[in-house]
């Protein structure tokens, strides 16, 4: 249960440090209420941070860095909760960076993935907010490969990358996950 519970709280912190990473570097407006949501989630962290790392154009490393953070304490703290009998070395350190990294990209797709559904909905209700302007901005590189799947006003493009982000959510992250705990456990 405290492991679940640690979990869902350090995925919710990074998604979130992944929405604020996106949404600025496509340019929403920082009064805009989301913006607003994210900034004040995480300030305590990425504020730090931003003293010791350099942003990358409009990619705030900060961000990154917190996520992985984030995830990198809670896989250590869940180890040594669930596995009393593990001695930290250094594959018990290492196995615990390749889980950080593998939460880290899951809570990306999950961003993506949330984002992607907002941008569907804003398109139908609200098509010329601000907010849907910026998703568009975010996700008009990912989906411009597969412009063909544009008929008429209907886009379909963005159909292909909520498979590939449910791909890795449901198949290619827990497959790497896996392998990662038997070469922990085995060794």
């Amino acid at each position: 249960m405290i492991s679940k519970t640690l979990f869902l709280l350090a995925s919710a912190l990074s998604i979130i440090c992944w929405a604020r990473l996106l949404l600025q570097w496509g340019n929403l407006p920082f009064l805009h209420p989301l913006a607003q949501f994210c900034v004040h989630s995480t300030n305590w962290l990425i504020r730090p941070l931003r003293r010791i790392t350099q942003s990358l154009g409009h990619w705030d490393v900060a961000c990154i860095l917190a996520t992985i953070i984030i995830y990198y304490l809670a896989t250590v703290l869940n180890l040594f909760i669930t596995f009393t009998w593990i001695q930290p070395d250094a594959r018990v350190i290492t196995a615990s960076l390749l889980f950080c990294i593998l939460f880290s990209l899951k809570a990306l797709c999950y961003a993506l993935f949330i984002g992607l559904i907002i941008r569907m909905f804003l398109s139908l209700s609200k098509p010329y907010s601000v907010l849907l302007l910026t998703l568009q901005r975010i996700y008009i590189p990912l989906t411009r490969p597969f412009a063909f799947l544009r008929i008429g006003k209907y886009d379909f493009s963005a159909t292909v990358i909520l498979l590939v982000l449910w791909l890795c959510l449901d198949w290619w992250l827990p497959q790497a996950g896996s392998k990662i705990s038997y070469w922990l456990i085995s060794g």
